[in-house]
């Protein structure tokens, strides 16, 4: 196989187990055997099939989203724990891998909350969630959720439009049927759980 670039999505403590978000393979799973970078971590590796499954190999770290990390760490767990959770095994996502990435790319200074919400909603929108927003065809989020991915440009968003995106980000994270066992959700309800 190709070498190709990929985002550290998961990674198993002891058992060099993890889970890829590779830009021309998509979500892959399979085993690290020599060191396993952070947690976020974008690589260049070679993804080999075997018989039963990957092995990752001739990994080279090319980036640690160090500013988003030390910015919003929450945040940056919870983009990977959508992807995680809601990219299907061997799904090819090559628009995805590069959202992610222009997130990485972003001062952390840009990042407001309403950005973030915007940011995750064109996520779940790439993963395939929902095509579109319901009932909100001439509004102003639906303005900016077609703007190029700049937030930057994203500016501010009014009252209405903000319940309006939260309120969809939790139904669409809802539907998920482990959303219980989700360690990020308070980052959209505002509130941890006491479990």
């Amino acid at each position: 196989m190709e070498i190709e670039e990929a985002i550290i999505l998961q990674r198993g403590m002891a058992d060099g187990k993890v889970v890829l978000l590779g830009r021309t393979s998509g979500r892959v799973s399979g085993y690290l055997f020599a060191g396993t970078p952070l947690l976020g971590s974008v690589v260049r590796c070679r993804i080999v099939a075997t018989r039963r499954w990957y092995r990752f190999e001739d990994v080279e770290l090319i980036e640690l989203p160090l500013c988003l990390a030390r910015g919003d760490l929450l945040f940056l767990h919870h983009v990977l724990e959508l992807c995680f959770s809601f990219v299907p095994e061997g799904s090819r996502a090559p628009e995805l891998f590069d959202l992610v990435r222009v997130l990485y790319r972003q001062r952390t200074e840009l990042l407001t909350t309403h950005c973030k919400k915007l940011f995750l909603c064109r996520l779940l929108m790439q993963i395939g969630l929902y095509d579109q927003l319901p009932g909100i065809g001439g509004s102003a989020l639906a303005r900016l959720l077609d703007t190029p991915v700049d937030m930057a440009a994203w500016g501010t968003i009014d009252l209405d439009c903000q319940r309006e995106l939260d309120a969809w980000l939790l139904r669409c994270v809802a539907s998920h049927p482990l959303v219980e066992s989700f360690n990020t959700m308070h980052f959209l309800t505002g509130r941890r759980n006491r479990s």
